[in-house]
This record gives structure tokens, sequence and C-alpha cells, in this order.
């Protein structure tokens, strides 16, 4: 059955400035199971969403959104799949569209940048998560979501992570000498805002990991963490940076949530929060 997010007609490529891809992989999840279940449960749930927002003030659909096939799971493996999903990036790169992930676990990340970096070299990475994902290796293998940051900085990215709040003795070692990186840790941060404000400039992409929100919020994660940030918050966090003049957003992910059932409370607000950032980027670049 085909599904569009927003429940919207299908349009063309062409026609589209965002590309929505689903990537129900799930290979690594060390607690709770269930990320490869939240790409499509999420694009059924923002069937629900209306169409109007009222912060935007305009019906953001009319941008052109495409929710393109998902990316099927590699069964040979994390590191084949991570090449798969980089193949199809840069197949879609060429096309000059925003591309939104919908995951699956957080290693779909680290295939979607290998992609976007053939085209960026400079590219840096704003990532917010409540875990570093900064180890070498995680139970035998390195495409582990464990590690996606550390993957990811071998390329020579600048990275900065919000929202920290849980890492391994192994990840604090290695933070003490990587410079291509800064960690904003949850438990120190007293202005969001101040933050966005600060980053440097230059072409991003955003990589949200779901339990960066306080659990009341996004409840069903792989391994939820306490002292998160609130919708509101996090929103103007978002929207701020994205608004800057010298940012440039060249697409974003979600990831991490493991939904209990289609009709979950956190796949409804999953949606929501993509169609905001979707808006909020629209507005920036002047397409609706």
């Amino acid at each position: 059955m085909e599904i569009n997010f927003c429940g919207i007609k299908d349009i063309s490529i062409n026609d589209a400035k965002f590309l929505i891809i689903p990537i129900p992989y799930e290979s690594t999840s060390s607690f709770k199971s269930g990320t490869k279940f939240a790409p499509l449960w999420i694009i059924h749930a923002s069937e629900q969403l209306e169409l109007f927002d009222e912060e935007v003030g305009k019906e953001i659909y009319k941008v052109g959104i495409k929710t393109l096939p998902p990316i099927t799971p590699d069964c040979e493996g994390p590191s084949k799949m991570v090449d798969k999903i980089k193949r199809c990036i840069e197949r879609y790169l060429k096309r000059e569209k925003i591309i939104i992930g919908i995951g699956g676990e957080h290693t779909i990340t680290v295939g979607i940048l290998y992609g976007f970096l053939k085209k960026y070299n400079s590219l840096k990475i704003l990532h917010l998560d409540a875990h570093g994902d900064l180890r070498n290796e995680y139970q035998g293998t390195k495409f582990s979501h464990a590690c996606v940051i550390r993957r990811i900085l071998e390329k020579g990215c600048d990275i900065f992570s919000v929202g920290v709040r849980s890492l391994s003795m192994e990840e604090w070692e290695f933070l003490k000498s990587e410079r291509n990186i800064k960690v904003y840790f949850a438990n120190l941060i007293e202005d969001l805002e101040k933050i966005s404000k600060n980053l440097p400039s230059g072409d991003y992409y955003i990589t949200i990991d779901a339990d960066f929100f306080d659990p009341s919020l996004f409840p069903e994660v792989s391994v939820p963490e306490p002292g998160g940030f609130g919708w509101f918050q996090s929103l103007k966090f978002l929207k701020n940076f994205i608004m800057r003049k010298d940012i440039n957003i060249v697409g974003f992910d979600f990831v991490e949530l493991s939904p209990s059932s289609p009709a979950s409370n956190c796949c409804y607000i999953a949606s929501k929060l993509i169609y905001k950032l979707i808006g909020y980027i629209g507005i920036k670049n002047g397409e609706i």
C-alpha cells in the first residue's frame, strides 16, 4: 500500500524540494528493539497532522514533499547496509534536494553522511543525542549504533553534539584528544538558545536521536535517559539555528524511536517534529 508523509498526494521528484527516505534498518540495537517499525509508523501517523502550521503560518506541505520507497535492510551486515544507504543518497543528491532520513537505528546516519560527503567536503554535523555514540567498536562491529559519531569523525567532519548525558569511559578518554568534536553535556547546558547562536557558520546536516528529548515526550526509545529536553525548548533551539543567515541545512534525520504500535503517541509527535523542521527550512529558503 502506498503511504505518503502527511497523506498528501504523491508528486514527482522534480516537483519536490524535500525527499523523505524511510530506512527501517535495525541490527545492532542493544536494549529495547523496534526501531525497524518506526519509519512507516511515523509516516502513517503523519496522516493525522494538520497541514496548516500556526507557527509557520503556512500549509507546509506546499513546499513539495516526496516520500520515497524504503531502503530495505541488507542482511549481509551493518557495513553492507551503510554502503547501500550511501549509494542511494549519492543518487538522490544529484537531484539537488534536501534529504530527510527516517530510521531505524542510528547506524543509518553513517550511510547517509558517507553519501553526503562526496558532495560536501566541509559538512558540519549538529548531533542531538543523549549518548556520545563514540565507541570505536561495540558488540563486534564498528558500525553499531554506539559508534556512529566515531565513524563520521574519521571522515574529518566537525561535529557538535548537544544533550549528551551518557557515555562510556572509552568515549570519555577519546574526547580528551579529539579536536573535531564539541560536546555540550546536558547537565552543563543553561541556555540552548546561546548554543544555537554560537555554532560556527556553514553547511550542516542535523541528526536527531529521539532520546535527546525527555522520556516524558518520547518514552519509547531504544535506551531512555532522564534529563532530556522539552518540546518548545527544542523547537526554539532548532528554529533559531536553522533561521540563521549563515547556516545552510542540507538534510536531517530522525532515529532510534522504538514504537509499541502504529498508533503510538511517539510516532505522531515524531511526525510533527519532522513537519516542523521542513517548515522552518522551507521558510528560511523562501520556498513557502
